[in-house]
């Protein structure tokens, strides 16, 4: 660096870092006076040079050492055309100034090159190949000479070979108009004097250009054809500015392409006419085109419809004379937005539809009335000169008010790095396109670009940040007359106050938040409407018409568009206005007493914000017996009453019912729980007991067992068996008692005695004895064993009955022959709709049913009857053989559950300890009931079965079996129904009756009685103890065939032959009675081919 400076004489101009090493210091060097010196470091790197010399010597390759110089330019200097090409090769910018420029091949490296010519006495030809790199090529003279006394001698020549378009911003001066094909961008020309008209023919290849502007300080004579013959669908602006001769033909521009947008011929003289003053062009016709400017040149007359493709029109001092259009009409004046007409003699006035034009008519010859739409602006410096110059006689400013700008929000669109936020300003006289473009600002100074898209209607407004609650719209930076805020949000008007002193019937509003639009502006008074006369952001002025009575706190109402706030006045004062916001406005629910800030409440709500309910009580004393909760409407009653209206007295029950009762708490009394275990007294302490079961002795006497629910209280225990006590008791518990039973036979009841209540259970103690008789002896040793423990006959072989006088026969049995011997087999259908159990044989049909359950008190009265009849739902069918049904009472609360089974072959089984045999053919069955809801904790349940018998009516006579129907019950030593026999035609029904049931688990005797009995049916009833939970229960029956049957009545070759169905009934619940009918169909077979058994299992 030291070297180039002493070689250009400047180095005198650099100070030294050390004077005493003589060390430079180049980065710190701005010396700008001539010669120049400036040296621009990056990290201790020259990266960029400005300079000057003051000697003749000639740079060539003076640059190659700076590796890291970007930026470079020359002042003056003398230099070869080497140079060029000895650029450091990281060189982009390259500025040269001064004479006798010399220029060659650019480095490819290079993209912006500055070139200012003071003079250029060489004529040089500059090749667009040099520049054909250059991003920016910019070739002018210094601003200080004029271009009319220049003799530079510059050309241009397209010599590019078109293998790649040279995409680049141009900006030259030059003798010629060269080729511009393969050229694409900005070209702007400043036409040297003595240019070469010639090369006019060269406009034509703009194809490729997208701006071309054209500067002369002389005459062209402006080439009509050449301009014809343009197209391009790339070019989008032209600017001729230049003084123009006349021109030969009208210039046709509608056929230059798609993309123009704007045209401008300025300066252009009284000489640029066409036939004597007709409009020398014929516009684009594409629908880009927006803008055209012909200003300084001769039109004499004016014809709006050669300008309805145009958006902005500019035709400035052209001499127009004629009479301005009287109306702004759409089909004349087409796109038009903005009038240029200044400096013209045009005549007439303007009519207000003109307000949606932006328009310009200073100096011409115009009188009448200018629109209130522009005289609102004249106020304005930069707005009053559009009108002056003419006979108007309002052209002074009028009130602003008329300007209405309303805000609305637009879209938010999201790009890759930022969000634009959209809005609109739109209402009436909202200026046009004159306005500045930071019209729009907010209070901390940014300013949001907005364009118009509607003369003084619609303008569009953009952001780059979330808007702030408030944005102004200033015409004028410094008159607050031109000043519009505007709120971006739905903010209630703020009301601060009201000034109502100085006139009676006007108002005078200051706050924030209103509106410039009156017409969306609403004030009510009370009940009269204050009529708006002028409103702004922050102040409006209303009328009332009515006289207003000098109430205190009136209600009153202003609403803008649809938001609304209520205050109140006092007439006859500056009212300060105080809102109530931190109440959240009331709710909704009342109003704001705007003098205090603090809510009234409506009659229905109450509260600081009347968020709150507010019910009166029904009566509102609450009957003087209570004080009314007005949240709710309801009563809070005294200690001693109760009820809504604390009408009822309210007395508490004695140790709350010890929680197993329920109080009357309006009489103190409690109603004490009776099932599943019962209770009395007055505070429901003593246990109302029950008996379920017993574990009787033998006729000696000695333990016994009574279970129940005896409860925890236990005063003065007895118990009875028959009329002698048990004693002494053993043991007491909640559910069983021991003491020591008194000898004795037959059945007892039970009595138990405690807390002074008495509660027995018949007929359910019964002593045991080793020595039971058995039924007719079991007929003979051959036939049955009797089982003295309990009295049942266990009988031989084929032998069966309650006294094994029969013979039993499996089911499945077919005529007379075969296996059977010759007896009829039975047929078993169980209905899976009913629950009903039918046995056919032959002719004769038995019928089992199960018919109701009834309660029933300590002295035999019905208390409760459940008719079950046909009322079953099937649960399960296991193998067509066991069928279960269900049934539900008491509201669901009790379950009773059937459950029917075929015995398939033999078998033994034990029920409550007794032991016996099922055979093959039997039919057993099953109730069970649970958690039946006592009426009383001395009542009982009974059971009652059904069984009847009928004769299936059928052409196959079997006369020789025919008989009557016999039916005949035995009872045993305790008077309870032990077998039941039904005969018809040689086949007996024998049903047995075990006296057990298990009553919540346990083993107790239970007793069977008849309840009626027919010529052809049964109905019997089991008599079930006070089972809490569960009882169970087990009877079995036979069907047996007399020794009078005959085979196919073959004569007198007669047999005892038994039938069998043993029907087993488990009771299991409160109460379980399990009744079991065989009925006998109609007398006659249906058909030879039913002599084989057939099982119709689930038919529905």
């Amino acid at each position: 660096m030291e070297n180039l400076l002493i070689n250009l004489g400047t180095i005198s101009k650099v100070n030294f870092k050390n004077s005493s090493t003589l060390e430079y210091d180049f980065c710190n060097t701005q010396n700008t006076s001539q010669p120049i010196v400036s040296v621009g470091c990056y990290e201790n790197q020259i990266n960029s040079l400005n300079l000057g010399q003051s000697n003749s010597y000639v740079i060539s390759d003076d640059f190659l050492c700076f590796e890291n110089l970007n930026d470079l330019s020359l002042n003056s200097t003398i230099y070869n055309s080497t140079l060029y090409s000895a650029l450091p090769q990281n060189l982009e910018f390259l500025n040269l100034y001064g004479s006798n420029l010399l220029f060659s091949q650019l480095q490819p490296s290079l993209n912006y090159f500055h070139a200012s010519i003071v003079s250029q006495t060489i004529e040089t030809t500059i090749k667009f190949s040099y520049l054909k790199n250059l991003i920016q090529f910019s070739l002018n003279i210094p601003p200080w000479i004029s271009l009319s006394f220049i003799s530079h001698s510059i050309f241009f020549e397209n010599d590019l070979d078109g293998s790649k378009i040279w995409e680049s911003d141009n900006s030259i001066i030059t003798r010629n108009i060269p080729l511009l094909r393969f050229i694409k961008g900005r070209f702007d020309m400043v036409l040297l004097p003595n240019f070469l008209q010639s090369s006019w023919s060269n406009i034509s290849t703009i194809e490729n250009i997208t701006s071309l502007t054209i500067h002369s300080n002389d005459f062209i004579q402006f080439p009509s054809f050449e301009f014809s013959q343009i197209r391009s669908d790339n070019l989008k602006l032209i600017w001729i500015d230049s003084y123009i001769s006349s021109v030969p033909s009208i210039i046709d521009f509608s056929s230059i392409g798609n993309s123009i947008e704007s045209m401008s011929f300025t300066k252009c003289g009284r000489n640029f006419q066409y036939g004597g003053g007709l409009f020398p062009f014929i516009l684009p016709k594409n629908k880009n085109f927006k803008s055209f400017s012909f200003s300084g040149g001769y039109i004499e007359t004016l014809d709006f419809s050669l300008f309805n493709n145009v958006e902005i029109l500019t035709l400035e001092n052209n001499v127009i004379s004629g009479s301005f259009p009287l109306v702004f009409n759409i089909t004349l004046f087409g796109k038009l937005k903005y009038i240029n007409i200044m400096d013209n003699k045009i005549t007439g006035t303007i009519d207000d539809s003109f307000c949606s034009v932006d328009l310009y008519v200073r100096n011409n010859l115009m009188n009448g009335t200018i629109p209130s739409c522009f005289t609102c602006f004249l106020g304005l410096p930069s707005f009053s000169y559009k009108f002056s110059g003419n006979n108007f006689t309002n052209n002074y400013p009028s009130s602003t008010s008329i300007i209405i700008p309303n805000f609305m929000p637009g879209n938010v669109k999201n790009f890759t790095t930022y969000l634009e936020y959209e809005f609109f300003i739109f209402g009436e006289n909202l200026g046009g396109i004159w306005i500045p473009t930071n019209l729009v600002v907010d209070d901390f100074g940014s300013y949001y670009a907005s364009q118009f898209l509607i003369v003084n209607k619609l303008i569009r407004v953009v952001s780059y940040s979330k808007l702030p609650d408030v944005i102004s719209m200033k015409y004028s930076p410094v008159d607050p007359n031109y000043f519009f805020k505007l709120s971006t949000r739905n903010i209630n008007p703020l009301l601060e106050k009201v000034d109502w002193q100085s006139s009676a019937l006007n108002l005078v509003f200051d706050g924030s938040f209103f509106t410039y639009n009156k017409s969306i502006v609403n004030i009510t008074i009370g009940s009269d409407n204050c009529f708006v006369t002028s409103t702004s952001f922050n102040q409006i002025s209303c009328t009332v018409f009515n006289s207003i009575d000098s109430f205190k706190n009136i209600l009153s109402y202003i609403t803008i568009g649809n938001l609304t706030t209520q205050f109140t006045l006092n007439p006859g004062l500056i009212n300060k206005i105080l809102n109530c916001s931190a109440y959240n406005d009331c709710n909704g629910n009342g109003y704001c007493l705007s003098d205090i800030g603090k809510c009234q409440c409506d009659s229905t709500h109450q509260g600081d914000d009347c968020s709150l309910p507010y019910i009166d009580c029904n009566p509102l004393d609450c009957n003087g017996n209570g004080i009314c909760t007005t949240l709710t409407g309801k009563c809070q009653c005294d200690s001693n009453h109760q009820g809504d209206a604390c009408g009822l007295p309210l007395k508490e029950c004695l140790n709350d019912c010890n929680s197993v009762g329920q109080c009357n708490n309006q009489t103190g009394i409690c109603s004490c729980q009776i099932t599943p275990f019962g209770w009395t007294g007055n505070d429901c302490s003593i246990p109302l007991h029950t008996i379920s079961a017993v574990s009787p002795s033998d006729i000696n006497g000695g333990n016994a067992s009574i279970y129940g629910w005896f409860g925890n209280n236990h005063t003065n225990p007895q118990v009875f068996i028959g009329n002698i006590q048990c004693i002494p008791i053993y043991n007491i518990s909640e559910s069983e008692i021991n003491c020591k039973a008194p000898p004795g036979t037959g059945l007892k009841s039970v009595s138990v005695i405690q807390n002074s209540i008495n509660v027995t259970s018949k007929d359910i103690y019964q002593y045991y004895s080793n020595d039971k008789q058995c039924p007719n002896h079991c007929t003979s040793a051959s036939n049955g064993i009797c089982n003295t423990t309990t009295g049942y006959c266990n009988c031989i072989g084929r032998w069966s009955g309650y006294d094994c006088s029969l013979y039993s026969n499996p089911s499945g049995g077919g005529s007379s022959g075969g296996n059977n011997g010759g007896l009829p087999g039975s047929n078993t259908t169980i209905d899976g709709n009913t629950g009903n159990t039918n046995i056919t044989n032959q002719q004769t049909n038995y019928q089992i049913l199960i018919t109701k359950l009834i309660e029933i008190d300590f002295n035999g009265n019905q208390i409760n009857e459940y008719l079950l009849l046909n009322k079953w739902s099937i649960i399960s069918n296991i193998s067509k053989t066991v069928y279960t049904f269900i049934q539900s009472i008491q509201n669901d609360k009790c379950n009773i559950t059937y459950t029917i089974e075929e015995v398939n072959k033999d078998r033994d089984v034990s029920f409550a300890g007794i032991n016996f045999k099922l055979t093959s053919g039997s039919v057993k069955m099953t109730v069970s009931i649970e958690n039946y809801q006592y009426s009383s904790n001395l009542n009982t349940l009974q059971l009652q079965m059904k069984s009847s018998v009928n004769e299936i009516q059928t052409n196959n006579e079997n006369d020789c079996n025919d008989d009557q129907i016999e039916i005949n019950n035995t009872p045993n030593q305790d008077n309870s129904l032990n077998y039941i026999t039904i005969k018809k035609d040689a086949k007996v029904l024998n049903g047995r009756f075990i006296d057990r049931i298990e009553s919540d688990g346990i083993s107790t005797f239970m007793k069977t009685v008849l309840i009626s009995k027919s010529n052809d049916s049964i109905t019997v009833g089991m008599n079930l103890p006070h089972c809490t939970k569960k009882c169970l229960l087990d009877p079995d029956f036979s069907v047996l065939v007399s020794p009078e049957f005959v085979d196919g009545c073959r004569g007198n070759d007669q047999k005892f032959w038994v039938l069998p169905v043993a029907i087993t009934v488990p009771v299991v619940a409160c109460a379980l009675i399990i009744a079991l009918l065989y009925v006998i169909y109609k007398k006659r077979f249906v058909e030879a081919r039913f002599k084989r058994q057939i099982k119709l299992l689930n038919r529905k």
